[in-house]
C-alpha cells in the first residue's frame, strides 16, 4: 500500500512539473515531502566530479612540464657527470675534458663544482615536489568522493527505471536523464585515463634526466608511479552504463 501511494505521489509530482515547463522532466523531484531529492542536484554533483578530474589532468600536465628537460648539460658536465664531479677526481675529469677541447668545458676545478651541479639539474626537483603534492591532494579528494557519486548514479538509474515503468516519466525523459549520467561517467573515466598517461610520460622524462646524470629523483619517480596506480585503480571502478 505504501509503495502504491509513493508511486502515485511520484506521478503527481512529475505531472505538475511537466505543466511548468517542457524540460521539467530533467529536474524531477521525488521522495517524501519532508526531504525531496532532485535529479538535477545529483547531476550538478556529477558535474563537480567532472571538474575535479579535469583539474587532476591539468595538474598532471604540470608535472610533465616540470619533469621535461629544459636544457642539455654541456661540456665537461656531460663528460664527467654529476656523480663523478662530486667525487675526489672531479678536477681531473674537468681538466681532461678541457684539454680534449670539449665545447663548453667548465672553467676552474673544484671551485666551479657548484656551477657544474647547477647545469646538471636538468629538471627542477623543487617544482616537481610542489606539483606532486598538489596532484596528490586532488587525487585523494577524487578517490574519496568518486564512490559516492557512482553509488548515487546507480540509485538514480534504478529510480528512473521505476518511474518509467509506472508511466511517471516519459521514455524521452528517461533517455535524457540516463544520457546525462552516461556522459558524466565517460568524462570522468577519460580524465582519469589521461591523468595516468601524463604520469607515465613524467616517469619517462625523469628516467631520461637520471640517465643524463641528475641524481636525487628516486622519490619523485616513485611518487608519480603511485599516482599512476591510484588513478588507474579509480578508473577501474567506473563501469560505463
Amino acid at each position: 500500500m505504501k509503495t502504491t501511494v509513493l508511486m502515485i505521489s511520484l506521478a503527481a509530482a512529475v505531472l505538475v512539473s511537466g505543466c511548468a515547463a517542457p524540460t521539467a522532466d530533467r529536474a524531477v523531484q521525488f521522495g517524501p515531502s519532508s526531504g525531496t531529492i532532485s535529479f538535477k542536484e545529483n547531476r550538478e554533483n556529477d558535474a563537480g566530479m567532472v571538474e575535479q578530474t579535469a583539474a587532476l589532468d591539468a595538474l598532471m600536465r604540470d608535472i610533465v612540464r616540470n619533469s621535461t628537460i629544459k636544457h642539455a648539460a654541456v661540456g665537461a658536465a656531460v663528460g664527467c657527470g654529476i656523480s663523478v664531479l662530486a667525487a675526489s677526481d672531479a678536477s681531473g675529469c674537468l681538466r681532461a675534458a678541457a684539454a680534449g677541447g670539449v665545447v663548453g668545458a667548465v672553467s676552474g676545478n673544484l671551485a666551479g663544482k657548484r656551477e657544474v651541479a647547477q647545469r646538471m639539474e636538468l629538471v627542477s626537483a623543487n617544482d616537481l615536489v610542489r606539483s606532486i603534492r598538489k596532484s596528490n591532494d586532488q587525487l585523494d579528494d577524487i578517490t574519496t568522493h568518486l564512490p559516492q557519486m557512482l553509488a548515487q548514479q546507480q540509485e538514480d538509474v534504478a529510480t528512473l527505471k521505476q518511474l518509467k515503468a509506472s508511466g511517471a516519466i516519459s521514455e524521452d525523459a528517461y533517455d535524457a536523464q540516463l544520457a546525462d549520467i552516461r556522459t558524466s561517467r565517460a568524462e570522468v573515466a577519460e580524465a582519469l585515463v589521461l591523468s595516468a598517461d601524463q604520469a607515465k610520460l613524467a616517469q619517462n622524462n625523469l628516467a631520461e634526466a637520471a640517465d643524463q646524470g641528475q641524481t636525487g629523483l628516486e622519490w619523485h619517480i616513485r611518487a608519480i608511479e603511485q599516482m599512476e596506480r591510484e588513478t588507474l585503480s579509480a578508473r577501474s571502478t567506473i563501469s560505463l552504463l
